[in-house]
């Protein structure tokens, strides 16, 4: 009971003003701290720590431009090797149809002078008529040279 007296004498006040002085000279303290931290440079372990982490995006971030532009360009040049042997292709076809057509119509007109076909002349002329058929060509040569040629009699030479 005497401990219950003694509390209900206390003066509040003087308690309540001591936790604000107390709260006050803390936040001081910390002002302090923050003066003398930014005057002199100071860095605290989780400033370093922070630094570091932006300074570690901060050159990933440059690592990743530079890897998408190198990634670009591979792509351009491997865009541009496509095309190019798209157009290298259609130009071997295209000098196939010309060539091997022209080497069929002569062979036909060797073939028909003759009367007759060899069977190594006929193995060269299949040979050619298919690589021609299978290029594209498809005129003249594939209508009526090439069926004149097979209805000839083969003979060995």
């Amino acid at each position: 009971m005497e401990y219950l007296e003694a509390a209900l004498k206390i003066n509040y006040v003087n308690v309540i003003l001591a936790i604000f002085l107390f709260l006050f000279a803390i936040k001081e303290c910390l002002d302090v701290y923050t003066y003398f931290k930014k005057r002199y440079k100071i860095k605290t372990g989780s400033e370093q720590d922070r630094e570091s982490i932006e300074n570690r995006l901060t050159i990933l971030e440059k690592h990743d431009k530079w890897q998408y532009n190198e990634i670009s360009k591979i792509s351009k040049g491997i865009e541009e090797i496509a095309s190019r042997l798209d157009s290298a292709e259609e130009d071997t076809r295209k000098r196939i149809i010309i060539e091997y057509g022209a080497d069929l119509y002569e062979l036909h007109i060797k073939f028909m002078k003759q009367g007759y076909v060899t069977k190594a002349g006929l193995e060269t002329f299949q040979s050619l008529a298919d690589t021609y058929i299978a290029s594209g060509g498809n005129h003249s040569i594939k209508g009526k040279i090439i069926p004149e040629v097979m209805s000839l009699p083969i003979k060995d030479e």
